[in-house]
Parts: C-alpha cells; structure tokens; sequence
C-alpha cells in the first residue's frame, strides 16, 4: 500500500507540475502578447512621428523655394526701383541745369524789355 501511496503522491505532483507548467505558458504568452501589442503601438507612434516629421521637412522645404522666389523677386523690383531712382535724380538735375539756363534767358529779356518799355515799370 505504501507503492500505491506513493505513486498516487507523484502523480499529484506531476499534476500539479503540469498545471503549473501550463499556468506558466499561459501567463508567458499573456506577457509575450502584452509586448508584442506595447511594441506595435511605439511602432504606430513612431511611424505617425516619421511621418508628421516628413511633411514638417516638406512643408519647411517649400517654405524656403517660396522665401527664395520672393527675394529673388523683391530683390529684381529693388534693382529696378533703384534705376528708376537714378533716372529720375539724372533727370532733375537735368531740369534744375535747364531752370537756371531759363532763368538766365528770362532775367536778360526782362532787361531788354525793361530798356525797351521803362514805361511798363514805372508803378504809380
């Protein structure tokens, strides 16, 4: 009887090293699966950071050919607001030389029209 004892002990014990082995398995693939759904959602995250991080780069990048395109541009209506400038200044003092040549002409005909008609500057 005491076989019969002791082999009805090792077969609780294998039964309950099986269940345990089996408890084991089940809380190993629970964690295992826990991992597995906790790196699939830092890879998710990761991808959606990629990708925003993309079109931040992308939209930095037409940003910048835009800001080029509008210096390029201010800087050609500069030049050209510059030369307009420089015409103009030309220009005046061309029109300022001519004044003082009219001003001239116009002084020696007042003079001449003064000996010609001193009646005309007699104020009375």
């Amino acid at each position: 009887m005491s076989d019969y004892g002791a082999f009805a002990g090792a077969q609780m014990l294998a039964t309950q090293l099986s269940i345990d082995r089996f408890t084991d398995d089940l809380r190993r693939i629970r964690a295992d699966n826990a991992l597995a759904l906790n790196d699939a959602t830092w890879r998710d995250h990761y991808t959606a950071l990629v990708n925003r991080y993309n079109l931040l780069l992308a939209d930095a990048d037409k940003f910048a050919r835009v800001t080029d395109e509008t210096i390029e541009t201010q800087a050609g209506t500069i030049a050209d607001l510059k030369a307009a400038n420089d015409a103009l200044r030309a220009e005046k003092e061309q029109l300022r030389s001519r004044l003082v040549d009219v001003e001239g002409e116009l002084a020696v005909l007042r003079g001449l029209d003064k000996e010609l008609h001193p009646e005309a500057y007699i104020y009375r």
